[in-house]
């Protein structure tokens, strides 16, 4: 018996559990938004590279990226690497640059990956579900 409950000891304690670390600056906002890529609000998106802002769901709104011609990227709008402020929406770049950049402290983010490309930012954007069907796209967390 006491056999077993030094095997649970070591069990319990001698794991080590990894926890992901939450980003302090981005609460958690329930959404389920749809768009339709047919209309014209969304012509960019329907090209590989194309990104666009969009202010409906999220915290601050929805980044959208086509990676390559057939899969849609969401991403949270609001800059990860600070509390929000008036400067801190992000804004897409373009067809030239694949990427979002806040204006508070100039990073930028790649649409592709999510990861920041500038020194001293420590957080990626934050992702949201896609769903496509078609020409309807649904984004929800």
């Amino acid at each position: 018996m006491k056999y077993i409950v030094f095997i649970g000891f070591l069990m319990l304690f001698g794991c080590s559990k990894t926890d992901l670390e939450r980003n302090p600056f981005l609460t958690e906002r329930g959404f389920d938004q749809s768009i339709d890529l047919a209309l014209p609000a969304f012509d960019n998106l329907n090209y590989a590279g194309g990104s666009m802002y969009w202010p409906n769901g999220g915290i601050r709104g929805l980044l959208f990226y086509n990676l390559n011609g057939n899969t849609i990227m969401a991403w949270e709008a609001s800059c990860p690497n600070h509390e929000l402020k008036s400067c801190s929406t992000l804004q897409t770049d373009g067809l030239v640059s694949p990427t979002a950049s806040c204006s508070c402290e100039e990073y930028q983010y790649s649409l592709a990956t999510g990861q920041p490309l500038s020194e001293g930012a420590t957080y990626s954007l934050l992702y949201y579900k896609v769903q496509q069907s078609g020409t309807m796209i649904r984004i929800y967390n």
